[in-house]
C-alpha cells in the first residue's frame, strides 16, 4: 500500500510541476548562466518547499482557499511577476556572469528554490484540488491518514518535484549545445513563455 502512495506522490507532483513556472525558469536560467550543480541545489530546496506546501494544503485547505479567494491582489501580483520576469528575459543578452563566493551562492540558491516553490498560490490551489479529487475518487489522503503513509507520500512528492526540475535542467543544457553556446535565443523563448503565461493568468482572473 505504501508503494502506491509513493508512486501516486511522484505522478501527481510531476503533473503539477510540468507546466513552465517560476521554479522551472530559475532552474533553466541557473543551468544556462552557471552550471547543473547549482541548478540542482535550487531543485533540492524547491522539493522541500513543495512538500511543505502539500502539508499546508492537506491540513488547511479550506482556510488557504478562502484567503486566496478573498485577497485578489495575490492573483494580480502573480500576473505582474510573470510579466515582469518575461520582459526581463526578452531584453536579456548573453553577458558574462560575475561569480560570487561558493557559500553565499549556495545559500542564495537554496533560498531561491525554497521561496519560489513555497510562496506559489497557483501551485497550492493545484494541490487543494488534487487532494480533493483524490479523496473523492481514489483513496483517503487527509490529516487523519497515518503518519507513515503520509511520510511515504511526501517522499514521492519530493522525488517527483526534483525529477521534473532535473529534466528542465537537462533541457536547458541541450538547448545551449544546439545553439553553439549562444544563450540569447533561449532567454527570449523563456521570456515569451512567461509573458504568455501572465496573459493566460490575466484572462483567467478576469473571467
Amino acid at each position: 500500500m505504501g508503494i502506491c502512495y509513493l508512486i501516486f506522490g511522484i505522478l501527481i507532483t510531476a503533473i503539477g510541476a510540468l507546466p513552465l513556472g517560476a521554479v522551472n525558469i530559475a532552474v533553466i536560467n541557473t543551468t544556462i548562466r552557471e552550471n547543473t550543480k547549482k541548478a540542482f541545489t535550487i531543485s533540492m530546496a524547491a522539493g522541500i518547499g513543495e512538500v511543505l506546501l502539500v502539508l499546508f494544503a492537506l491540513y488547511y485547505s479550506m482556510e488557504i482557499s478562502f484567503f486566496i479567494e478573498k485577497n485578489q491582489w495575490i492573483h494580480i501580483l502573480i500576473i505582474l511577476l510573470f510579466l515582469g520576469i518575461g520582459i526581463y528575459f526578452l531584453s536579456k543578452k548573453n553577458n558574462p556572469i560575475q561569480r560570487s563566493g561558493v557559500t553565499s551562492v549556495k545559500i542564495s540558491k537554496l533560498l531561491t528554490g525554497f521561496s519560489l516553490a513555497f510562496f506559489n498560490p497557483p501551485v497550492i490551489i493545484y494541490w487543494i484540488i488534487a487532494i480533493s479529487l483524490t479523496n473523492k475518487y481514489l483513496f483517503q489522503l487527509t490529516s487523519e491518514t497515518s503518519l507513515l503513509v503520509l511520510f511515504v507520500f511526501f517522499i514521492g512528492v519530493y522525488i517527483g518535484k526534483i525529477g521534473i526540475l532535473y529534466l528542465y535542467s537537462k533541457w536547458g543544457n541541450k538547448m545551449i549545445q544546439k545553439q553553439s553556446g549562444s544563450k540569447t535565443k533561449l532567454f527570449h523563448i523563456i521570456g515569451v513563455a512567461l509573458i504568455l503565461l501572465s496573459v493566460f493568468q490575466g484572462v483567467k482572473f478576469l473571467t
